[in-house]
């Protein structure tokens, strides 16, 4: 659920983005934390849980708060092309992360979510095409057909991400934070 070592926040600080993974323990071991000292793997003086669903909230937080940022028509263009850049590629590894690991570890562990997972699936594949279209809007840097602004371009289709990602970053949530929250343990490559 991260994408280690970028900055998506495009002011230099990581956040829940950064090298440090949820669920890797100081000592390098992967593992769950328990409360009040105890680690469920066995270890003693372990930190507290990791609620991964929490975890998850955090880092849709920041998705939904750079790309507030980006539409908000305060940068310039190479600036915005950056951001816009950068922002894509960190959500697009994030929803991977959750295509080829979270959901079939969580198919496997719980078939009655099948229909969620679907859905989450194909809401997915309408955010990629969203951003491949501003990712080439951005990347390009020429004007689209038309001559019409490039900023002003990449910005409806921001607006038109906005919706899609909205909805389902609160989909997401509503269906999987509780799940998540009660699971011990994660899958490895996530």
């Amino acid at each position: 659920m991260s994408v280690r070592g970028q900055d998506v926040t495009g002011d230099g600080e990581r956040g829940v983005t950064g090298d440090e993974e949820p669920g890797v323990r100081g000592d390098g071991e992967r593992g769950v934390r328990g409360g009040g000292g105890d680690d469920v793997n066995g270890g003693e003086g372990a930190e507290r849980a990791i609620a991964w669903g929490d975890e998850l909230v955090k880092l849709h937080d920041t998705f939904r708060r750079d790309l507030a940022e980006l539409r908000s028509g305060s940068m310039r263009a190479p600036a915005l092309r950056e951001h816009c850049l950068t922002f894509c590629e960190a959500l697009h590894a994030h929803h991977s992360g959750e295509d080829d690991v979270l959901f079939p570890h969580l198919d496997g562990l719980h078939p009655e979510l099948a229909a969620v997972l679907d859905r989450l699936r194909d809401e997915h594949r309408v955010v990629a095409r969203l951003l491949a279209r501003i990712r080439t809007l951005a990347g390009s840097g020429e004007p689209p057909e038309g001559g019409a602004d490039v900023a002003a371009e990449v910005g409806e289709e921001l607006e038109r991400l906005a919706r899609e990602l909205e909805a389902h970053l609160d989909y997401e949530e509503e269906q999987l934070v509780p799940l998540l929250n009660a699971m011990t343990d994660m899958p490895e490559d996530l």
